[in-house]
């Protein structure tokens, strides 16, 4: 019975294979955390008021998270400054109707949405009016 090994002593392969497999789940679980710290929600938008512009589209984005347009918009005391709109995710967009060719470049467009709190050209896009006459929510 020389050659029986201690139960209860592993050995040294799975310990190196419960270390690296730790390593692994911590990475992961790191990894993960990260995507959850970056999303805001709504938090920096005023939804207390809704504010309505218009303007000439620059640029579509169809990317996740959200979709973004850029577009030179006219405030109410008549500065036009180019605003960052933020629309839901892709899937989302999707269901409403959306695709990557909703929007182009140079359309006249009709917007309402929440304005950033810190006052920056930045608009949670609830609902956009194409030059086609269709009006198209853009986040839930």
């Amino acid at each position: 019975m020389k050659l029986m090994r201690c139960l209860h002593r592993p050995s040294s392969r799975t310990v190196m294979n419960r270390k690296v497999g730790a390593v692994l789940v911590v990475t992961g679980l790191l990894l993960g955390a990260a995507s959850l710290w970056a999303h805001h929600g709504n938090a920096a938008f005023d939804m207390t008021n809704t504010v309505r512009m218009q303007g000439t589209v620059t640029d579509f984005q169809w990317v996740n998270p959200h979709a973004l347009i850029h577009a030179d918009l006219k405030d109410e005391k008549g500065k036009v400054a180019n605003w960052k709109l933020e629309l839901g995710s892709l899937g989302m967009l999707s269901r409403f109707g959306w695709s990557r060719n909703t929007v182009k470049r140079g359309d006249r467009v009709t917007v309402e949405g929440f304005r950033a709190k810190d006052g920056s050209p930045y608009m949670c896009l609830v609902s956009i009016d194409l030059p086609n006459g269709q009006s198209m929510r853009g986040s839930p």
